[in-house]
């Protein structure tokens, strides 16, 4: 029997969707391009038995999460959540998310939320991994989640936020300040 160390062309994917995803992380502001497109490729990185999700918008999304072996939850449970914030309706659920605790700030939900890019609401972003400040431009998210997340986050508690524009991903860590201009 001959076993092959080499990555596949699946591993090789998810490999650096998770390498783009921590990079946007680690540069919040930067848009980073993604191997693949969409919300469900992002979970294939992430996502596996020992990890739960919750979606908010998507029953299609969700269907393809159960794929992944991890289980299903509620936002309030959820390691990650896959949600749209285009309404302050939806925003006020995220208030439930996990903040982590004092000894464990990693057990914080990871937020991941569709955009746009270029377009609408200017933010200006400031923090570790952003030299002086970043300005970028989102649409697609409603006005009230910035205040949420605001009054969510007590660093080293908070949730870190992914917005996803088709292809591209912008990390916005809890470590990063962000204002309305």
């Amino acid at each position: 029997m001959t076993i092959s160390l080499l990555p596949t062309a699946d591993d090789s994917r998810t490999n650096a969707t998770f390498e783009e995803l921590m990079w946007a992380l680690s540069r919040p502001g930067i848009v980073r391009t993604l191997p693949s497109n969409g919300r469900a490729a992002i979970a294939e990185s992430l996502l596996d038995r020992e990890c739960s999700f919750a979606v908010s918008d998507d029953p299609n999304l969700e269907q393809a999460l159960r794929q992944t072996s991890a289980r299903a939850a509620s936002l309030h449970d959820a390691d990650y959540v896959f949600a749209t914030i285009d309404s302050a309706r939806k925003v006020s659920e995220l208030s439930m998310l996990r903040v982590g605790t004092l000894s464990y700030p990693d057990e914080a939900a990871t937020l991941f939320a569709p955009a746009r890019f270029g377009f609408g609401a200017r933010l200006w972003l400031t923090g570790p991994g952003i030299k002086d400040s970043v300005t970028i431009a989102v649409d697609g998210i409603d006005p009230s989640f910035w205040q949420v997340r605001s009054h969510a986050i007590r660093y080293p508690l908070g949730w870190d936020v992914y917005l996803i524009d088709g292809d591209r991903a912008i990390g916005l860590p809890r470590s990063t300040k962000v204002e309305m201009l």
